[in-house]
């Protein structure tokens, strides 16, 4: 059984930044992109530009396997990483997360607002939420 994934939604901030800091989202992005790594493979891997210590980036895997977002096992004096969720999932869980908790404000407003969004966006998808809704609909219990 895996380990609750534990995060925080703000809103106000843009994509992947929305549920986790920015050291947090790069080691992400390389497990990802890489499978399992060393915190040195992590160090080495992560954007040219940020200039984060071997140190930190124990600290954030540690608290990051904490959360849930990884698991860690020990290879002789380290310990390797990865994902504990591919990306796909991790965006399911996120996503089903997010729309639990806004809907307990206001499902209608939620629902409403979501389709209006997504005819604005993508129209093509209206109908995709239609079929979705009427094969829901037919497999009810």
């Amino acid at each position: 059984m895996k380990k609750q994934l534990k995060f925080n939604f703000n809103p106000f901030k843009e994509g992947l930044n929305q549920v986790m800091g920015t050291l947090e989202r790069d080691i992400m992005e390389v497990l990802w992109n890489h499978g399992k790594s060393s915190v040195k493979d992590i160090v080495s891997a992560l954007p040219q530009d940020r200039d984060s210590s071997y140190s930190t980036v124990i600290t954030v895997t540690n608290r990051m396997a904490a959360k849930g977002l990884l698991k860690r096992k020990k290879v002789g004096k380290a310990y390797v990483y990865k994902s504990a969720y591919n990306r796909e999932q991790f965006y399911e869980i996120v996503s089903k997360k997010v729309v639990e908790g806004v809907s307990a404000f206001s499902f209608q407003a939620t629902v409403a607002y979501f389709v209006d969004y997504m005819s604005q966006l993508e129209p093509d998808k209206l109908e995709y939420f239609s079929r979705l809704i009427e094969s829901k609909r037919k497999n009810k219990p």
